[in-house]
């Protein structure tokens, strides 16, 4: 999460939609009085690469971190100052969301759950279906823009423009593997469709 009071934003970060990358290019604008948050070390080493500011004033009343949530953010620095910057956050087809975390976790030599398996542990989707709560209150959307992660660049372009920004996007915890509906199995999309259905159908998802 970045709350910028120099160029009065606030980008609520939600998980495999490309925000560690946004993140970065973002806290390269940033200004001594930003609140910042941290990211893994291996991530800090990019932002630092890419000349970015690194984790500051996170040590908040509550505490700040990654992937806060807009209610959490309003506690920190005010319902006022919420109304009155920008705020955005990407969000990102569900069933490329849920096969783009698999492959992260299965590059760790300690994972060995199938992708069947992977999608039938609850607490794993329970953890990915939060996105769309990062980015409400009380159910409704309550940030300025919501930008699709498959529209990417134009996204980026629109940030640039509103914020008056030169936004460059480092590539972080990039993945490579196959096509997310080639990991799909009997039985695996009605899950992700079912725990996932407010996102699927409000932005016009489809398998």
């Amino acid at each position: 999460m970045i709350a910028s009071h120099a160029h009065r934003f606030v980008f609520v970060k939600t998980r495999k939609t490309a925000g560690t990358s946004l993140e970065i290019a973002l806290s390269r604008h940033c200004g001594p009085d930003d609140i910042v948050t941290r990211i893994s070390p291996a991530d800090e080493e990019l932002r630092a690469a890419a000349g970015g500011v690194p984790p500051q004033h996170d040590q908040t009343e509550p505490s700040s971190y990654a992937h806060m949530g807009a209610r959490r953010v309003i506690q920190v620095i005010g319902r006022e100052t919420w109304d009155d910057y920008f705020t955005f956050a990407v969000e990102r087809n569900p069933y490329d969301v849920v096969a783009s975390s698999w492959r992260y976790s299965s590059r760790k030599p300690t994972f060995t759950k199938t992708f069947a398996e992977f999608v039938r542990t609850p607490r794993r989707l329970d953890r990915l279906a939060l996105n769309e709560r990062l980015y409400r209150m009380g159910g409704k959307v309550i940030v300025d823009r919501v930008y699709l992660y498959e529209e990417l660049p134009a996204a980026v372009a629109d940030i640039s423009a509103r914020l008056g920004l030169a936004l460059d996007l480092p590539h972080a915890k990039q993945g490579s593997g196959p096509h997310y509906r080639e990991l799909y199995g009997p039985g695996d999309a009605e899950i992700v469709a079912q725990r996932f259905s407010r996102t699927i159908r409000e932005f016009g998802y489809e398998f």
